[in-house]
């Protein structure tokens, strides 16, 4: 992978994670340096959470996703998630709660998706790093566990 035409996919789809969008959204950016973007999310009534991706050789390479709690440790458990877009684990690999969605590394390197390819997805619009994080986030909102 060209790191070169890696750090430009990547710069290009994180700009649009505006201020505005942000504030709307209940968003905190903890950091968006190429490799890694790390985003909290935030909202009245809800257990907050923080997802961490390592973007290095994105997009050939689907990116690492760490689910976190806002202070940066690790989450041990969430609740569960009929959808399984966040998936209470353990992962086979990191023995911990995973992103089970195209684009994550832990969804492809699972014995269940891997012949579920990253090239079928990685050049489709909702598949940019602000539409995993959307899926994300739009998840944590629903799922009733999150709620306090």
């Amino acid at each position: 992978m060209n790191e070169t035409l890696s750090r430009a996919v990547f710069d290009a789809q994180v700009r649009g994670l505006t201020e505005r969008l942000l504030t709307f959204r209940g968003w905190s950016l903890f950091a968006r340096e190429y490799p890694v973007l790390d985003v909290g999310f935030e909202a009245e009534g809800r257990t907050p959470l923080r997802v961490r991706f390592d973007c290095a050789g994105w997009n050939e390479k689907p990116a690492a996703i760490q689910l976190l709690m806002l202070d940066g440790q690790t989450v041990t458990y969430v609740p569960l998630d009929t959808s399984g877009l966040i998936n209470r684990g353990p992962h086979p690999i990191s023995r911990r709660p995973f992103v089970c969605l195209p684009g994550s590394r832990d969804y492809h390197a699972h014995i269940h998706h891997i012949t579920d390819r990253w090239e079928n997805y990685k050049d489709k619009d909702d598949f940019t790093l602000g539409g995993i994080l959307t899926k994300i986030w739009w998840t944590w909102g629903k799922v009733k566990g999150w709620a306090r």
